[in-house]
């Protein structure tokens, strides 16, 4: 008899830990660093498995005695919606690097030109994959997985694994809707010293066409375009890297902000 208590409570606090490690699994998983091709499938699922044993640990002890199958689900969905809403607010900005990629190639004509990167887990232009694996290795050198982790365990404080989901404000969409308007925003801002080069290189041709109508310019504006595309980006790392650094940093408090008015 004693034995099956024993079971009993062990079978009850692995669902618990299940239902920890679901939110940190949704948040991780929108992130373009934990990907199959990236990360084999043990280590990740280790990685979110002992990230929530450290949340069960500090949290109050839930009592699932009285836990029925609709709560269950219910807590799996709110567990999944925090997730989802952490994952999105603060991978935004290692989006926004790719989307920034994915117009100057489109500008250049180089997204005809696609490899398959692992880091996004379909097919990308070169400078989309190279912006884009920029801004996975300087969120992870920067810090920045130090700072979801914690932001994680206060989520856990805030939110706790056996509380029911707050209802969902009227301006809870809209801050989502904010969150993809901002991914476009810094997606074109990174771009826009590439397009300028790239627009005047362009009329600097057409002046070109209009007085030396022998010469091939669609052949040669191609490579130009993205020569110098390319020199321009290795001018601006630098201040590429600053400004992913500096948008991690400002993460955590913003994304719990932006909870609390969802949520509360």
């Amino acid at each position: 008899m004693e034995a099956l208590e024993h079971v009993d409570l062990w079978s009850s606090q692995v669902l618990v830990l299940a239902l920890s490690a679901t939110r940190i699994a949704v948040a991780f998983l929108l992130l373009p660093l934990f990907t199959q091709d990236t990360m084999p499938a043990l280590v990740r699922n280790a990685v979110f498995l002992a990230l929530a044993a450290l949340s069960v640990a500090l949290q109050p002890a839930v009592d699932v005695a009285h836990f029925h199958s609709v709560d269950w689900l219910r807590l799996f969905g709110k567990e999944v919606f925090i997730g989802a809403v952490i994952g999105v607010l603060f991978g935004a900005v290692l989006w926004a690097f790719d989307v920034a990629g994915q117009i100057i190639d489109m500008k250049t004509g180089a997204s005809m030109a696609q490899v398959m990167d692992p880091l996004s887990g379909h097919q990308t232009p070169l400078t989309a994959a190279l912006l884009s694996r920029l801004a996975s290795m300087l969120f992870m050198s920067s810090g920045g997985f130090l700072l979801l982790v914690g932001l994680m365990l206060q989520s856990y404080a805030l939110w706790p694994v056996g509380a029911t989901l707050p209802p969902l404000k009227s301006g809870g969409m809209t801050l989502i809707e904010a969150e993809f308007g901002r991914v476009a925003t810094l997606g074109l801002l990174i771009s826009a010293p590439a397009l300028v080069v790239l627009y005047i290189v362009e009329a600097a041709f057409g002046l070109i066409n209009r007085y030396a109508q022998q010469l091939n310019v669609f052949a040669l504006s191609s490579s130009i375009k993205v020569l110098a595309s390319q020199a321009l980006l290795i001018l601006l790392l630098s201040t590429f890297a600053q400004l992913l650094v500096d948008d991690i940093a400002s993460r955590p408090p913003i994304v719990l902000r932006s909870l609390k008015a969802m949520l509360r």
